[in-house]
């Protein structure tokens, strides 16, 4: 596999899981696993190269370690192609990757001069992963007293930084405005211009 052929429909979802990773002598992986969507969680392959996926267990620290090792002992033990990594059966599980918006493309078949997606909608492939920000901690009851006003403006300035980082970081992965607002939970104006303000005081600030 020296390519992968994608529709330029774009498709974001928060968290898929992994079982299976199969491998060959190409910089492509393919990954049998499901995708959430809806808070349901659907059948569905994925495609994607080692870089990407370096770059995905780097986001997900707990998950890094144990997923890495398994990935490099079978290339160094692999001597057929393809093969295939049960995570299922070598870690006892599926590994689920959450926090994170994947950038995602129908990969399409080649028919006379035009390419036409296949697969429906139960393989993607995935061009980029990023990063979502992750909510803080709530602050002790105590800095909730109602005398407590500043403690109380500092953490909602934080929650509409993050959000608007969010929106930021969909717009990169070429996300339409509408859904990366909805994304982010922007889709009021107001709060919309209120996240902005937030996060450009808080890039001011650095």
């Amino acid at each position: 596999m020296n390519k992968v052929n994608t529709t330029t429909a774009i498709t974001a979802v928060q968290a898929i899981s992994v079982g299976q990773i199969i491998m060959d002598d190409s910089n492509y992986l393919t990954l049998w696993g499901q995708a959430l969507l809806d808070e349901v969680w659907y059948p569905c392959d994925f495609v994607t190269t080692y870089e990407v996926m370096n770059t995905l267990l780097r986001f997900s620290q707990d998950k890094h370690d144990a997923v890495q090792m398994t990935i490099v002992k079978k290339l160094e033990d692999m001597w057929r192609t393809p093969d295939m990594i049960d995570l299922e059966a070598e870690l006892g599980a599926a590994v689920v990757f959450d926090h994170v918006l994947f950038h995602m493309r129908r990969p399409c078949l080649q028919q006379e001069d035009n390419w036409e997606a296949y697969a429906d909608e139960e393989c993607y492939y995935i061009e980029r992963v990023i990063e979502l920000p992750v909510d803080p901690p709530l602050p002790p009851a105590a800095r909730y007293d109602s005398n407590d006003a500043s403690s109380k403006m500092e953490y909602c300035i934080q929650m509409l930084h993050d959000a608007y980082s969010l929106y930021l970081g969909c717009i990169e992965l070429e996300l339409e405005e509408d859904a990366a607002r909805v994304m982010a939970a922007l889709e009021d104006d107001n709060k919309f211009s209120m996240a902005y303000y937030a996060w450009q005081l808080h890039t001011s600030n650095k």
